[in-house]
């Protein structure tokens, strides 16, 4: 049985949410151990954001869009907003540093997103997103990433986000130059028909899900039929179109609830609901509680943890 896909910002994390730096729920770097990894990665999860992590040492396993890979100690993982993963079977020892960079932060990164567009390396790095390193190699990332870490930090420094820009600046060069020297695992260059329709519905997901609901949308773009498209998803994923579009709203109406001031009246227009009854309803069958009620449990938890 496919477990279930969890949809989260990174805001939503347990391991970034209870920061008081707004900073942090754009942009995150952390080092997890294996209990992180195992009560916070332990089921597949997406994340709209780049997503770069560096096993420092230990083993396990991690599965990205339903592929099994061993990983150790110098193993570097890039994923996107189109991948799915999860990790299993980490030893006592595993340590993980993980950085996100949500889709909101690189909207902002000007010069800096040529440097991430090109770390993709496209289809390569889609089909196979683990990379072993030179020992060398991971000590300089990991470096980059504590440095990184640092400056998120920093708030109080006038330029601090040109500070993290310049930092994730010089991160991205490293690991561009990196994998050039690499020679990356052979792919053929192309996708299977399914792995390519799953890529583009989930990318085409992460750009429209506030104002396109029906299943009917992204079938069209993707020149299919709206059975066809939910044909494939449940094979490949498990899970239904609408479970994906669901959840892509359930985990952006708690993040809106959560971190801004829009009243929910205004989150459900912004949500492309028809009226903020409608959203309500929703709400409340996915979280079991109302948007309002929702709203003021997780103000009471803040003030409790300030």
């Amino acid at each position: 049985m496919t477990s279930s896909i969890r949809i989260k910002n990174i805001c939503e994390l347990p391991i970034i949410s209870g920061s008081r730096n707004d900073t942090r729920k754009k942009i995150s770097c952390i080092t997890i151990g294996q209990r992180e990894a195992e009560e916070q990665f332990s089921s597949d999860i997406h994340l709209d954001a780049f997503i770069v992590l560096l096993v420092l040492s230990g083993k396990g396993h991690t599965v990205i869009n339903y592929k099994t890979y061993d990983i150790q100690a110098d193993t570097l993982l890039l994923l996107s907003s189109a991948h799915l993963f999860h990790f299993g079977e980490c030893s006592d020892d595993f340590q993980c540093q993980c950085l996100f960079v949500s889709k909101a932060f690189t909207d902002e990164m000007d010069s800096t997103d040529m440097i991430y567009r090109r770390t993709k390396y496209g289809v390569r790095l889609y089909n196979e997103p683990v990379v072993p390193l030179e020992h060398s190699h991971a000590g300089l990332l990991a470096e980059r990433l504590i440095s990184i870490n640092k400056n998120i930090d920093r708030t109080e420094h006038f330029y601090h986000k040109e500070v993290i820009l310049n930092r994730l600046f010089a991160f991205y060069l490293d690991l561009s130059d990196i994998l050039e020297r690499t020679n990356l695992p052979h792919t053929n260059g192309c996708l299977t028909r399914y792995e390519s329709i799953i890529k583009s519905f989930i990318e085409l997901l992460a750009t429209h899900y506030r104002k396109e609901h029906k299943v009917d949308f992204y079938a069209a773009q993707l020149n299919l039929s709206a059975h066809h498209l939910t044909q494939i998803v449940k094979l490949v994923t498990g899970q239904s179109v609408s479970d994906f579009i669901f959840e892509m709203l359930f985990s952006e109406a708690r993040n809106l609830l959560t971190h801004s001031k829009l009243s929910v009246q205004e989150i459900a227009a912004t949500l492309n609901f028809s009226d903020q009854s409608s959203f309500g309803k929703f709400f409340k069958r996915k979280a079991g509680i109302s948007p309002v009620d929702f709203r003021k449990d997780a103000l009471f938890v803040e003030e409790r943890t300030e």
